[in-house]
């Protein structure tokens, strides 16, 4: 099952200016009242659901919610896949606020590696922005409109686990159908060994300072010394790449949520058939993830998780048993603090590490070059939106 199917239909280009021209549309129909903003207390997200894929969604609505709570702000959003799976009722958007933007205190977000973002927003919302924290979960915020990923480290959520947890249940009838095939695959065995193998976008966006493809050589010897600790262990496997993966964990007998009785209907209705893989991810006993928020996520939300564990960039050791609740969602390459860009000579680096030289050449022949293209038309198309001609100019000064 295709975990990515809704956003597979453009690719990574096409995506992003979509989603900046439907911001735009946004703007533009948005009625700003400006007498009721600075009366009501308003807390409000217009990019959740356009900014980042369904595991990035779940950190940026929890954060929302949170500080939404600590202000007692009435909290507005655009309808998102959250509604349809966790039942929430949000008031739509209904006036534009000025933007509030996600700061790290240690490294850079986006908005930092791509500040031609900053005016972009200031212009849509006719507003100067300001900066947030890590401090607004327990401060709260109102009266703005909250721009980033907000994945800070999870020991400042871990207050807030009840809260978060309650937040992402699927509906009734939903839950129901779900664990007609998680009995199922429980019959099988004693322990489920959940593993999540992110391909998909990670060999398109080798430049990511997050992108990791990790070789299914490791997987399967990772799997090796596991295997034996646990009694009657099952494999669950999932990944956005299943076709190519599965053969290599014959020996495990893997098995796939496409063998499980779930009925997914109203899952393909509104393209969530990953949500399968999702939520059985966050009900095994052991699981093993790929640097990636949405398996993350699944952990936050597992309650009966004996261990958890994930790739990391030491490659002498591969792989690091981690507490979902005590450990940064993304690992990003470097000394610790969120990098967003590999360098080039980086992602070589990783690239023959992982994948081999025959991979090293297609990334650096193809990947690299186009990676460099995508990043340098959004930074022009975004220094135009926000500041005509003039914003073209001096992006192309300082380079």
């Amino acid at each position: 099952m295709n975990k990515d199917s809704k956003y597979s239909t453009r690719s990574e280009t096409e995506r992003i200016f979509y989603t900046l021209d439907s911001l735009d549309r946004t703007a533009e129909t948005t009625a700003i009242d400006t007498a009721s903003k600075s009366e009501q207390c308003v807390l409000s997200m217009s990019s959740l659901g356009k900014l980042g894929r369904f595991g990035n969604q779940l950190f940026q609505y929890a954060f929302l919610r949170i500080c939404a709570l600590k202000s007692g702000a009435k909290v507005e959003c655009p309808s998102w896949i959250g509604q349809s799976l966790f039942g929430h009722i949000d008031l739509p958007i209904s006036q534009l606020l000025p933007p509030a933007i996600e700061q790290l205190d240690r490294g850079e977000t986006l908005f930092d590696a791509m500040p031609e973002f900053i005016p972009y927003f200031e212009k849509m919302a006719g507003a100067p922005s300001i900066r947030v924290g890590v401090e607004a979960i327990e401060q709260g915020l109102s009266n703005v409109d909250l721009w980033g990923f907000f994945q800070f480290h999870t020991r400042f959520l871990q207050p807030h686990q009840a809260f978060f947890r309650s937040l992402f249940q699927p509906i009734p009838e939903l839950r129901e159908a779900l664990e007609v095939g998680l009995t199922q695959l429980r019959s099988r065995g004693k322990t489920i060994i959940g593993v999540h193998i992110r391909r998909g976008d990670f060999v398109h966006l080798p430049m990511a300072g997050f992108t990791l493809l990790v070789p299914l050589e490791w997987w399967c010897e990772w799997l090796d010394r596991m295997w034996e600790r646990f009694d009657q262990p099952v494999l669950f496997l999932c990944s956005d790449d299943l076709d190519r993966v599965l053969p290599a964990f014959a020996k495990f007998k893997p098995v796939t949520c496409n063998e499980l009785s779930i009925e997914v209907t109203q899952l393909q209705s509104i393209h969530a058939e990953f949500y399968v893989d999702f939520f059985i991810l966050s009900q095994c006993d052991v699981v093993g993830i790929s640097n990636s928020v949405f398996s993350f996520a699944a952990c936050l939300l597992n309650e009966r998780g004996q261990q958890f564990f994930r790739p990391c960039w030491d490659f002498s050791i591969k792989f690091v048993q981690f507490d979902p609740w005590e450990s940064l969602p993304l690992l990003y390459i470097g000394d610790g603090q969120p990098k967003i860009l590999k360098r080039v000579d980086e992602v070589a680096a990783v690239t023959l590490a992982t994948q081999g030289k025959l991979e090293l050449l297609r990334c650096l022949c193809v990947q690299v070059p186009f990676s460099i293209l995508k990043q340098w038309l959004v930074r022009l198309y975004l220094s135009y939106q926000g500041a005509g001609w003039r914003g073209v100019f001096r992006l192309l000064n300082n380079y």
